[in-house]
């Protein structure tokens, strides 16, 4: 009987493997895990860039930071050396939200500043951010705050052929990528740019997939004039 899956994850061998099938290499005498690995994560870093920049969500996490009091202000920066520090898998923050922390109050969505935070006085509630150097700049609160922070991420390397590739249905265009990778190291210019071609046409087949869902999502138009606005408190 065939094996049942459990999970939706390819793993990294099942990539390896389908390049080396494509590269008439399917024994790894050639192409061993070794050789391949580091275009499956070249490929793979490739594909996460490509799905970023057409607005696919599969790299977003959330992430709620409590911010302490330190001598009667929470902290006005959050880098990766600070305490809350900002998640390892990073890549830029998206959007930010706050709640006094431990209260049943929902989640205030906080505006991204662009230019240079205006010079306020910490005040009840941290109002605002800007992302500036690798660092969320705050202007600092008067009681502690929990943070909701939405961020694109970035997916860990892979390392091991059991290592799951943490995008759904990404083993065709990883493993074309792989094989056209493979072969332009060998010279074979022509099984190359075959491969490369058809990873390029995946990578499309597999964005539209993602992006589709997005399409039919009921909008209502804002009124004419409509301007979102933010009390500052």
């Amino acid at each position: 009987m065939p094996v049942i899956s459990t999970t939706a994850y390819d793993q990294a061998e099942d990539a390896l493997n389908l390049a080396r099938s494509l590269a008439n290499d399917a024994a790894g005498a050639v192409f061993s895990d070794a050789v391949l690995m580091p275009f499956l994560n070249s490929a793979y870093r490739a594909l996460q860039r490509q799905l970023a920049e057409a607005g696919v969500s599969v790299l977003i996490a959330q992430i709620d930071l409590d911010l302490p009091l330190t001598n009667g202000v929470t902290l006005t920066e959050l880098n990766d050396g600070s305490s809350p520090q900002l998640p390892t898998d990073l890549l830029a923050p998206h959007q930010l939200w706050e709640q006094a922390t431990g209260s049943s109050d929902i989640f205030t969505p906080m505006e991204k500043i662009t230019g240079g935070l205006p010079n306020f006085p910490p005040s009840s509630y941290l109002r605002m951010w800007e992302w500036l150097t690798d660092s969320i700049q705050l202007i600092g609160a008067t009681q502690e705050i929990t943070v909701r922070l939405r961020y694109e991420k970035s997916l860990p390397a892979l390392v091991l052929g059991t290592d799951p590739i943490q995008i759904r249905s990404s083993l065709d265009p990883l493993g074309y990528a792989v094989a056209g990778m493979a072969a332009r190291s060998r010279g074979a210019q022509a099984l190359a740019a075959d491969m490369l071609s058809l990873a390029e046409t995946a990578v499309t087949k597999l964005i539209e997939r993602y992006v589709r869902p997005e399409q039919f999502k009921a909008r209502r138009r804002k009124p004419y004039g409509y301007r979102s606005r933010i009390i500052y408190l």
